[in-house]
């Protein structure tokens, strides 16, 4: 009995179909898998800018903290220290819809104030929140 050897060609295509094989019956399962999975999709809304005053209109920033919650998405976000001179750009929103922002204090100085607002694909929107009874920025640099 004689064993006959494979031409190079012979081998190279052998190879080359047993290699396609494999690939081709890893890439249906990843397929399948892909298929299963969630995906996590991402909207574009617009920017948020909350500007944050006591009854008296002057600019507060200091003792607030701000929860900006989408219900129908289930993503909620907690800010505070990004507050200037009673402005606040709303960053990490990825999704469009109603968001509710509660601005509570951090000090009792005074009483939690929730309102909503809704962001649209590539539509910036301001919000103005009234905290009365709030120091304003105004005394807290006369006391520096």
């Amino acid at each position: 009995m004689t064993q006959e050897l494979l031409s190079r060609r012979q081998f190279g295509t052998a190879a080359v179909a047993l290699t396609t094989v494999g690939f081709a019956g890893c890439s249906d399962d990843e397929t399948a898998s892909e298929d299963d999975d969630e995906t996590f999709d991402v909207d574009d809304p617009g920017d948020l800018t909350i500007y944050f005053e006591n009854e008296d209109g002057e600019a507060v920033s200091n003792g607030i903290e701000v929860t900006i919650e989408n219900e129908a998405e289930d993503f909620s976000t907690t800010q505070g220290s990004e507050i200037e001179d009673g402005e606040l750009l709303a960053s990490g929103l990825i999704y469009e819809g109603e968001y509710t922002v509660t601005a509570e204090s951090t000090d009792d100085e005074f009483d939690a104030v929730e309102e909503t607002v809704t962001l649209e694909e590539g539509v910036d929107e301001e919000l103005t929140l009234t905290l009365e009874g709030a120091t304003p920025d105004s005394e807290i640099d006369d006391e520096e």
